[in-house]
């Protein structure tokens, strides 16, 4: 948002950033797409798409689709060669002037200071602070996001009209934990460490505890003795 004053003429660009810990998560769950050596590099997808849709013949038009996302997914290169929409130029003192574009630095942030310690890229970036990689950063995830939903869509409508091989229930399976509190049946026995500072051996699954395992109730619930109520009191 661009904030301009009438009355001292001052102009601002004001940008509002999401938690960091929110576009961590986003970074952690979209970089599979990004790196080579995965199965799931979003070419060797764009390629199998392309392969089955081919070979089904489809729609024209679906396979452009699909060519038109591969085009896009192949805009972003992880390397720092990804198309640029702005640039940052910085002076230290009378040193020399540094520039990186935004996806140089929102590679910067996504290698250097969450997914790996890359020396290499941090080096590159720390001239320009975290918050400027951090800034450039956001679009970029948001944009990963963006292409990474897209691609579900469509390989979910192949799937729909047969052009690719059934992919089982991979569709229903759960990849999000919904619940942050968690009850559980349990028995649970405790047991104390030996001199050498070892646990007694735990059972199999289909044998008994043995008397070195205490359960849980039996060690941890208070006694009469413990009881504040019927403790003695001198005169």
């Amino acid at each position: 948002m661009v904030n301009f004053t009438v009355e001292t003429g001052e102009t601002k660009i004001i940008i509002e950033l999401p938690p960091e810990e929110q576009l961590e998560s986003a970074a952690a769950r979209v970089r599979p797409l990004i790196l080579q050596d995965e199965l799931t590099y979003h070419a060797k997808v764009m390629n199998a798409l392309l392969y089955s849709g081919n070979a089904s013949n489809p729609p024209e038009a679906a396979i452009e689709a699909l060519r038109t996302l591969k085009k896009e997914w192949a805009a972003i290169n992880s390397k720092g060669m990804t198309r640029a929409y702005y640039s940052v130029m910085i002076q230290e003192g009378d040193g020399e002037i540094s520039t990186l574009n935004d996806g140089s630095l929102a590679f910067a942030w996504i290698y250097g200071d969450v997914v790996h310690a890359d020396p290499e890229r941090r080096q590159a970036g720390q001239v320009f602070g975290v918050e400027e990689r951090y800034r450039a950063a956001v679009p970029m995830v948001v944009r990963l996001m963006v292409l990474a939903m897209y691609t579900l869509r469509i390989i979910e409508g192949m799937t729909e009209i047969g052009v690719i091989p059934d992919l089982g229930d991979v569709f229903k399976e759960e990849v999000a934990v919904k619940r942050t509190v968690i009850e559980l049946k349990a028995q649970v026995h405790v047991a104390e460490y030996d001199e050498d500072g070892n646990l007694p051996k735990p059972p199999a699954m289909d044998e008994k505890y043995s008397a070195e395992w205490k359960p849980f109730a039996e060690v941890f619930t208070p006694g009469p003795s413990d009881n504040p109520s019927n403790s003695s009191r001198k005169p």
